[in-house]
């Protein structure tokens, strides 16, 4: 089953979006171990693979329909 190109194109921006704040939630997470705020660290840490696992889902999807 394909997808439109319009489809495709709003997916590939939703991917960016995702690995974007995953990039931001790892940062906040070197930033509070800088601090020596391990559970601080540890929470950012946790939202950084929930963030690319959004991303993966989506890019997933977008593969298996034969898109990129």
């Amino acid at each position: 089953m394909s997808i439109s190109e319009k489809m495709v194109e709003a997916l590939n921006r939703q991917i960016n979006a995702e690995i974007y704040s995953a990039y931001l939630y790892l940062s906040m997470a070197a930033y509070f171990d800088s601090l020596g705020l391990k559970g601080f660290a540890n929470w950012m840490r946790v939202q950084w693979q929930e963030e690319l696992m959004h991303a993966m889902k989506l890019y997933d999807y977008v593969v298996e329909r034969g898109e990129s």
